[in-house]
């Protein structure tokens, strides 16, 4: 496998492996603007780390976005999104791209990485494989009405 950081020469075939990936797995309805304009903006925050994972063969496989967080106590990495593209699952590449996610944190001064998940059976057992647990000090809250 192969790592590289996320930049705005590879966007463009991100965002539409995105699309694809969201709106035929996941159901989802993304446009080229929407999706665009959400990988965009974590990009671009201020200590962004994305990656773009690449099999042996040059295939981009999936890609991941987060940010550092800085705390009184230690600094954090905060996993936003990571997707592995269609025909790439169940493969053990989203194992290692988490393995090498927690990899680069470390080397970079992190002491925790946190992320958000959808709470249904498959992707609790990816995270916990991977020794994440479920946070018991926090509660995930939201807001949502109708424009």
């Amino acid at each position: 496998m192969k790592y590289t950081e996320l930049t705005e020469k590879e966007l463009d075939e991100v965002v539409k492996k995105y699309i694809e990936y969201y709106n035929t797995v996941e159901d989802c309805c993304f446009t080229y603007e929407k999706a665009y304009k959400r990988i965009h903006q974590v990009m671009t925050i201020e200590d962004a780390m994305c990656q773009i994972q690449y099999d042996d063969n040059g295939s981009m496989t999936g890609f991941c976005m987060g940010y550092y967080k800085q705390f009184d106590d230690l600094l954090a990495y905060f996993l936003e999104e990571i997707v592995i593209f269609t025909g790439f699952h169940n493969i053990g590449y989203g194992s290692d791209f988490i393995a090498e996610i927690e990899d680069v944190v470390k080397k970079n001064g992190a002491e925790h990485l946190e992320l958000i998940s959808v709470n249904d059976a498959h992707h609790m057992h990816f995270y916990e494989k991977a020794g994440f647990y479920a946070a018991k000090n926090l509660s995930m809250m939201g807001k949502h009405w109708q424009l």
